[in-house]
């Protein structure tokens, strides 16, 4: 009686010890299926009555593994399970010769009860390794949806910076070909008339009128370079800097230099953002810097080109809060069109030892 009693709590050691270790196995749904499952296999013959000619097998949807010499035979014991979607496996134990019969052929009742523990387990492992693979699947679906959406979301910006961009070269033409032509016209009438009118007390009205003219002219073809600089399309970038250099110079209290060697050819899309982003730069220098001297480099070739803006002035912490009344104002917009462009910007500066911002881009088209 006592032996019996003995054996029956071996027999329930070995089955707790299986759940047990089969449970320590599958706690890591990210491991390799051909790493844990035969490991979990091997613990399958030593839970069972008679484990010297047992052996265990495992399977889901269209893989197996099994311990060495395992034979489907007669005598085996098997228990399926299914997942959520339909697919499934099962676990089973089979004898490789005839056993003692026991309640269910020559397998005991608590090994049906240890099986479907079993098969409840690996159930679960598979169900949290199926999940885990359709999150992961779902992830990488809407990044690439969130990508691709991105990136037509920046195309689209482009798009609308070109035709912007074109709107605004033809106001600028329209006023250089209809306004402009007519002020000077108007000019050239007026001088005439002055000179006519000399005699007839009419002189100081006339040089009036003449000096408001002129000033037409001036704002006229002041504004019409701000709105679009025919020299950027007609000579590239690096003249447009120069003229750029010069403008600022003459209308500002600083000294400004401009190194713009090399020849580089540039698309239309990444001309007009570079000189957008340097106006940004230039304009901020000259309302918060407090410079005396403003450096504009440009550098190109067939890789890439450097957009270089650097001044003496205050400078500022390239990681500090962003002022709306600071330097630091319209840097993270210029990051982000230059992202666009698969480019990048670094700031080196710090309170007090002016800044240098580097704008670095791709260079489509560019020529060396």
């Amino acid at each position: 009686m006592a032996g019996s009693i003995e054996r029956r709590l071996q027999e329930r050691v070995k089955e707790l010890t299986a759940l047990h270790s089969t449970a320590r196995l599958l706690q890591d749904a990210g491991r390799d299926l051909d790493e844990v499952m035969p490991r979990v296999a091997a613990l399958l013959p030593p839970a069972w009555q008679h484990p010297d000619c047992a052996g265990g097998r495992i399977r889901w949807r269209d893989r197996q593994w099994s311990t060495p010499g395992f034979v489907e035979s007669v005598w085996l014991q098997s228990e399926a399970f299914r997942l959520r979607d339909g697919t499934g496996g099962d676990v089973t134990v089979s004898y490789g010769r005839e056993c003692p019969p026991a309640d269910e052929g020559p397998f005991l009742s608590e090994e049906r009860d240890l099986i479907r523990s079993l098969a409840d387990l690996l159930r679960a492992y598979f169900q949290h390794r199926c999940d885990d693979a359709a999150i992961v699947s779902a992830n990488e679906r809407l990044e690439r949806q969130v990508a691709e959406r991105t990136a037509g979301l920046r195309r689209l910006a482009r798009e609308v910076c070109l035709a912007e961009e074109r709107e605004r070269r033809q106001i600028a033409e329209d006023l250089h070909d209809h306004l402009g032509q007519a002020l000077a016209v108007m000019k050239i009438r007026l001088q005439q008339l002055r000179g006519d009118a000399m005699l007839g007390g009419h002189d100081r009205a006339l040089a009036e009128l003449l000096s408001l003219s002129e000033q037409a002219i001036r704002y006229t073809r002041g504004l019409t370079f701000e709105l679009s600089p025919p020299v950027l399309y007609e000579l590239g970038l690096g003249p447009t800097l120069e003229w750029f250099g010069e403008r600022i110079e003459a209308k500002h209290d600083l000294q400004v230099e401009v190194r713009a060697g090399g020849r580089v050819d540039l698309p239309d899309d990444l001309k007009i953002m570079l000189w957008k982003c340097c106006r940004e730069l230039v304009h901020n220098v000259v309302k918060h810097a407090a410079a005396r001297k403003l450096t504009i480099t440009l550098e190109g070739d067939a890789s890439g080109v450097v957009l270089e803006v650097a001044d003496d002035g205050c400078g500022f912490d390239p990681a500090g809060p962003r002022d709306p009344g600071g330097e630091r104002f319209g840097l993270d917009s210029i990051e982000e069109r230059l992202r666009d462009f698969g480019g990048r910007m670094h700031i080196v500066s710090a309170p007090g030892m002016g800044a240098r911002v580097r704008l670095t881009t791709l260079a489509t088209g560019v020529r060396p």
